[in-house]
């Protein structure tokens, strides 16, 4: 029993330490990912709940909000890691990775990607539910760096 236990324990400390090696050395290649709709508290601004993207292009499932250095129209892919993103992209994303660069946001700057929820696919509620996670992209087919 205690040989048992000593075996789980040791396991578990070699895998938090493998994981937080991956961190340390990947750690920079990962972006910040959040999620909004165009609720009146993730869009703060009257005049930017109309309908449309920053792009000019009317809100769509599948547009995201990007730094101004990663230009309209470019096609970002989610690269997830861990099971716990692949579980939030089946579920919160509708098993939905990839997504084009629509919008700005006064907050979205460097590895910073916002995903647009409409509410059609469960809104504010969804975007609480996907929260701050960390994870890889690819961007128009590269991974980011």
């Amino acid at each position: 029993m205690r040989s048992l236990k000593r075996k789980i324990i040791s396991s578990a400390f070699i895998f938090l330490l493998s994981a937080g090696g991956y961190y340390y050395f990947w750690g920079q290649y990962l972006y910040t990912m959040t999620a909004y709709c165009d609720c009146p508290i993730c869009v703060n601004v009257d005049a930017y709940r109309d309908g449309r993207f920053a792009s000019g292009r009317a809100v769509y499932w599948g547009g995201i909000a990007a730094d101004p250095s990663i230009p309209f129209g470019t096609q970002i892919e989610l690269v997830p890691i861990w099971p716990g993103d692949f579980w939030s992209i089946f579920r919160v994303l509708k098993n939905r990775k990839k997504f084009t660069v629509e919008d700005r946001g006064g907050k979205i700057k460097g590895k910073h990607i916002d995903l647009f929820i409409p509410h059609s696919h469960g809104g504010h509620q969804m975007a609480l539910e996907w929260g701050v996670r960390k994870m890889r992209v690819s961007i128009n087919g590269e991974l980011a760096k």
